[in-house]
């Protein structure tokens, strides 16, 4: 099969597209010949080494998965009978920048109806990313929630869910160019966070009195303004440290004011397919879809890589396979 790989860590010079072997099926997952996948973060960190991501060389990238049951594991046919060879499926897996990909059968489900592979690809990891953290700090309808980087595929679902959720919602960009899209997202305020002070303004937008709940998935250079926007018994919740993993806590502030702060976690297979299965629903209510910025070809996988570093986008970038 053809996927798009590396031997080597660095900068996108590394990455190639070629011949890798074929995944083998095992018992409990199935094999999808893949139409669309996405690029996520962790692709990039995974061709750095960067952020504590070491993988074996050489490495397939990519988890989101969107195409066509190839072969289903014997535990698989028993456990997931629903599940045909030939079903149009989307599934979290693993090396999905490929022509084939294995994905555990029970995180795989079917495309939503009406939905195009290319807008299933982009579901799996960060809608169930911003699906989870949202419920680790209990959003509820008539609270203020603030979103760091709406601009990011994370962002883009949480968004969406809050505004869902009937929360009031206040996200942070990187440049005014992105603002239009945020609100078309379902944002009611947007702040620039490079230009802006995002706690004052914060304060602003809620008569001074903070938000009830911040989902922040930048770290270090937004920590401390996110914690400033935070109420008394206000919530945070971590979902990654893209730009630092290192912050300095006013523990005298956070006893204060009662302050919970939450880390998402590892979540296991059974969970994230109740929170797949959570993002399907919303979506088929009509109330949430994927915000799919730009499409490349799985060949070039290079330029896909240069733009997420570019954080020139709003929402998913995903990758296409042609069909076999």
């Amino acid at each position: 099969m053809k996927a798009a790989y590396f031997e080597k860590t660095g900068g996108v010079e590394v990455l190639e597209f070629g011949e890798r072997p074929d995944p083998i099926c095992g018992v409990n997952d199935v094999l999808i010949r893949v139409r669309a996948t996405s690029l996520d973060r962790f692709d990039i960190y995974g061709r750095e080494a960067s952020h504590g991501m070491r993988w074996p060389l050489p490495h397939v990238g990519g988890g989101d998965i969107a195409g066509h049951i190839a072969e289903i594991g014997v535990g698989a046919r028993e456990s997931f009978p629903q599940l045909k060879v030939g079903d149009a499926v989307f599934a979290l897996g693993r090396h999905a920048h490929a022509e084939v990909a294995a994905a555990p059968a029970i995180l795989t489900l079917p495309v939503p109806k009406g939905w195009s592979f290319e807008s299933a690809a982009a579901l799996p990891m960060a809608g169930r990313t911003a699906f989870d953290a949202l419920n680790r700090i209990r959003i509820r309808s008539g609270e203020d929630v603030l979103i760091v980087a709406g601009a990011s595929g994370v962002g883009s679902y949480a968004i969406q869910i809050a505004r869902t959720a009937g929360c009031r919602v206040i996200t942070t960009v990187g440049s005014e160019d992105k603002f239009a899209k945020a609100l078309e997202t379902g944002a009611h305020e947007v702040i620039n966070h490079y230009t802006e002070d995002g706690a004052a303004r914060v304060k602003g937008f809620t008569n001074g009195s903070g938000v009830h709940a911040v989902l922040d998935h930048v770290g270090t250079p937004m920590f401390d303004a996110a914690f400033e926007s935070l109420r008394p018994n206000g919530r945070f919740v971590s979902t990654g440290v893209t730009a630092g993993h290192k912050a300095s806590l006013h523990l005298g502030k956070l006893f204060f004011k009662g302050i919970e702060l939450h880390g998402i976690g590892r979540a296991d297979q059974p969970s994230m397919r109740k929170s797949i299965e959570g993002l399907v629903a919303l979506a088929e209510r009509g109330l949430l879809k994927p915000v799919v910025h730009t499409t490349f070809p799985l060949e070039q996988i290079a330029e896909a890589h240069r733009l997420m570093e570019s954080s020139r986008f709003f929402g998913k970038i995903v990758l296409t396979v042609a069909g076999t």
